[in-house]
This record gives C-alpha cells, sequence and structure tokens, in this order.
C-alpha cells in the first residue's frame, strides 16, 4: 500500500496528452543519445586518482600498481586508519619508532624510508634528490623525472613504485612476523627484487641497472 501511494503521488501531477512517447537520453542536455555521452556516463560515481600516469604507466607487477592506487587514496591498513575505525595499532611506526604510522610516513617521511630512497637512489646512479618529507610521492614524482635524462625515466618511473611497495612489505614483516628493521636486509631484497622485474621485461630498468647486475 506505501508503494501504491507513493507511486500516486508520483504521477498525481502527470497530465496525459495526444502526443507521441519519445525516447529522452538523460546524459545529455538535449536529450539525444551520442556515444560520447555514453562512454562519459561509464564513469559517473567514479573516484579520480590523480596519480594514474605515475602508477599504471609504470612497468611494474599488477599487485604493486594495486598497492600504490590504495595508497594514494589513503586505503592501506596502517596505524591511523586503524585507529579511526577503534581497533587495535602500533603507538609508533616500527621502522623508526619515531612518530605515528601513516601511509605518507611510511613511504616518504619516516627516516628508515629516507635512508632507503637515499641508498637506491646512489645504487642506480640516478641523478635525483631523494624525496622531501613534505613531498607526496606524485609531487616527487612529477619534479624529478623532468630533471632525469630521457633514457632513464622509463627506469625511475619503475623504481618510484617498487621502492614503496618493497618498504611496505618490510614494514609488514615488522608487524606480522616481529622482524628487526635492517636496511641491510632491506636493501640486498631492492636490488634482487629490481633483477627480477628486468629481466621479467621492464626495459627501463635493464637501461639504469648497475652492470654487476646480471638480468639475462
Amino acid at each position: 500500500m506505501g508503494q501504491f501511494l507513493q507511486l500516486w503521488q508520483m504521477i498525481a501531477d502527470t497530465i496525459l496528452t495526444d502526443e507521441p512517447d519519445r525516447l529522452i537520453w538523460k546524459w545529455t542536455a538535449t536529450g539525444a543519445y551520442s556515444a560520447r555521452s555514453a562512454y562519459l556516463a561509464t564513469f559517473h560515481g567514479s573516484v579520480t586518482c590523480p596519480a594514474w600516469k605515475m602508477i599504471w604507466k609504470a612497468w611494474t607487477p599488477p599487485k604493486v600498481r594495486f598497492f600504490l592506487w590504495l595508497a594514494q587514496q589513503d586505503r592501506c591498513w596502517t596505524a591511523d586508519r586503524l585507529a579511526r575505525r577503534g581497533l587495535q595499532h602500533h603507538p609508533r611506526c616500527l621502522l623508526c619508532d619515531q612518530a605515528f604510522e601513516t601511509i605518507h610516513h611510511i613511504i616518504i617521511a619516516c627516516p628508515f624510508t629516507q635512508q632507503i630512497w637515499h641508498e637506491v637512489l646512489a645504487w642506480f646512479r640516478l641523478p635525483v634528490g631523494c624525496p622531501n618529507q613534505e613531498d607526496s610521492l606524485l609531487d616527487w614524482w612529477n619534479r624529478t623525472r623532468h630533471n632525469t635524462p630521457h633514457p632513464q625515466r622509463k627506469g625511475m618511473a619503475s623504481i618510484t613504485l617498487l621502492l614503496p611497495w618493497m618498504v611496505w612489505k618490510h614494514r609488514n614483516d615488522c608487524v606480522f612476523d616481529r622482524a628487526q628493521p635492517s636496511i641491510a636486509a632491506l636493501m640486498s631484497k631492492i636490488k634482487e627484487e629490481a633483477t627480477l622485474w628486468a629481466r621479467a621485461g621492464a626495459k627501463g630498468l635493464r637501461v639504469i641497472l648497475p652492470q654487476t647486475w646480471d638480468v639475462h
């Protein structure tokens, strides 16, 4: 009965005429269908990601791209997100034990991560500076890729995603397996992972990978 009354109210002001019925496409102002409006309608309600080019254009495994997309949307289960939902969390970052854990802290601002950035960029001999604590990953990438020689840009794009991914995995080892933060251990894993990516098809990494590391 309630639905009937709602329907009654919706059509109460409708006036019927002898004019033939016609189809109206609601996604255009004129009511006429167009392929362009249909394409744009498929994105209705979607969430924009300013870092899409950095994430989806670089050569990386899909799981790494997905992680960085979550990180850009602040949807990783860091301490601040757990705290917002009243869940148990560590009071400080397990990598540095100096600050509250956020995704920005883990991949950029953490002193431990800052050292990793320095070591990785030096190992690849890239002529760019490390991210500042105030930077977002996207801001740093936009600034440094223009200062990077063109042959090295694809490799730098892969590194921009590789390093946060490896730091995140190292952080998870500390959270779930009670591992101890180790710059030496993490650097070794990053070098091994970079070599595997180069073998798997990351041509940009092959260009900048130190010659002492075999990628054949």
